[in-house]
């Protein structure tokens, strides 16, 4: 508990971002109190409407007087060409000593204002031990050593890599298994979930190639879920425009080598990427649910290879209707399934993913939304929905994402997410409670897990308002784990 509280001191000392500046301004990938090694892809979005330029800047980072003065070197040429949720640089970290660092975004604006953001610590980790005791040196120019790294690098060796955690087997009390998607290391977030009788623990872990750091990130919340006693879902997605960049002859492989190293932290589920109905995550043009399949059946074969007890549950497609079938840029999601099911998606898959978000009413009800009604506006037909193209398997189904947004300690929702102005949170836990024997009494097709999307963010912005979709609400209370409670049954 001392070691989580120290990490949330040294987040909280890291600059705060403006919020007028917030939207358009952002250092996003990678997240703090991680490992970084080799040549680490960081990511984010620089889109102010005066923009000059931006590089980015790194400094060591001294964990036992995180106050000291940074001294910052550049460590990427600088850029104007804007990015939105996109690459920034490449950081080059082997020409830097292993120990702690800050990394910097400095944005200089048409104003000559700059405006900062700021992640870390970070941790340079370029000579890992390995299993024999042996240590893999990664080969570099010579170190640069900056002026401050006598006191940033501790004197004592960086602890290892923690080693597996044994999975634990909680024990089920819900009509049906449910979890609950998290985003921080926090006892009073698992103490919620246990209340709410929640099981199962998901993170999602994005892949960049390359990026060897990102098993220890996979790692620690594998490990964290399980000495908590909790199963864990990692939902694993890559970066749309490094497929397209390599191409999907090469990138596939390569992802599933990755989820290869993922399955042997052995979480209980795997899930193979997310909403690849859209361009926002899979390359525009490409969108086609035959070539998901392939992905899907070369991880399967990789994950499987590893541990045949893994569930591998298949990316679930963003409910939609907006796209009148498939254009360049998605395909709704009921065509997507079909496409799916057609390309044999539940030969190389364990359970299908579902996600439902945009409720308003009760989850038992099947009309009555003021919207213009679509079928993925109601839980009952948003099962059908996904049920039907796999009506002749016995694969179940996953919802990876179930969630219901409330403004309610937050403020008005932006004009995108309006539809759901009126949810209150007494609502979202009592229909969250109702969803759950909704999907266990669903006599089409059977229900395997259901993931509560979300318990614990706090980001609620114009364009992503997460926190609105949190159990956890902003007076700390948790109203749906009370209601979730009310369905345990003594086992």
């Amino acid at each position: 508990m001392r070691k989580q509280l120290l990490i949330l001191l040294l987040i909280l000392l890291i600059t705060v971002p403006s919020m007028a500046q917030e939207e358009s301004i952002s250092l996003d990938w990678p997240p703090p109190v991680y490992h970084v090694s080799g040549s680490t892809v960081i990511g984010g979005t620089v889109n102010p409407p005066d923009l000059q330029s931006y590089f980015l800047e790194a400094s060591a980072f001294d964990p036992q007087n995180p106050d000291a003065e940074p001294f910052w070197i550049p460590v990427s040429l600088p850029s104007s060409a804007p990015a939105t949720d996109g690459v920034l640089a490449t950081w080059d970290t082997t020409v830097f000593t292993d120990g702690f660092y800050q990394l910097r975004l400095n944005v200089r604006l048409q104003s000559g204002e700059s405006v900062l953001r700021v992640v870390g610590p970070l941790r340079v980790a370029n000579e890992l031990e390995q299993p024999d005791g042996q240590t893999q040196a990664v080969e570099a120019t010579p170190a640069v050593v900056l002026p401050t790294i006598a006191a940033a690098t501790p004197t004592t060796a960086a602890p290892e890599t923690p080693e597996v955690v044994a999975r634990p087997n909680p024990i089920n009390q819900l009509p049906v298994p449910v979890g609950g998607h998290v985003i921080t290391f926090n006892e009073g977030t698992v103490d919620y979930m246990q209340q709410a009788g929640m099981t199962w623990m998901k993170w999602q872990i994005p892949y960049v190639i390359g990026d060897d750091s990102l098993i220890n990130v996979a790692r620690d919340r594998v490990n964290f879920a399980h000495e908590n006693g909790f199963r864990v879902l990692l939902s694993v997605k890559g970066q749309k425009e490094e497929m397209a960049a390599v191409g999907q002859t090469d990138y596939f492989p390569q992802y599933a080598a990755f989820l290869v190293r993922i399955a042997e932290l052995q979480p209980e589920a795997i899930q193979v990427w997310n909403e690849q109905n859209l361009d926002r995550e899979w390359p525009n043009g490409q969108v086609n649910a035959a070539s998901y399949v392939e992905m899907l059946s070369q991880a399967y074969e990789a994950i499987k290879a590893v541990d045949e007890s893994i569930m591998v549950v298949t990316g679930a497609p963003a409910p939609t209707g907006f796209f009148g079938g498939c254009q360049a840029a998605g395909c709704d999601d009921d065509r997507y399934y079909a496409g799916m099911a057609q390309a044999g998606a539940a030969e190389v898959a364990d359970c299908i993913g579902v996600h439902y978000n945009e409720g308003i009413v009760p989850p038992t009800a099947t009309s009555g939304d003021p919207r213009n009604f679509y079928p993925t506006q109601y839980l009952p037909l948003m099962l059908q929905r996904a049920a039907l193209p796999f009506r002749n398997s016995d694969i179940p189904l996953c919802f990876s994402e179930l969630g219901y947004l409330s403004p309610e300690g937050y403020g008005p929702l932006p004009p995108g997410f309006a539809w759901a102005a009126n949810n209150t949170v007494q609502e979202q836990a009592e229909w969250l409670r109702d969803a759950v024997n909704v999907a266990a009494s669903f006599g089409d097709k059977d229900v395997a897990l259901i993931i509560v999307w979300n318990v614990d963010f706090d980001v609620y912005t114009e364009d992503d308002p997460q926190g609105g979709f949190a159990i956890i609400r902003p007076d700390g209370t948790c109203p749906a784990c009370e209601t979730l409670a009310s369905l345990r049954q003594a086992g």
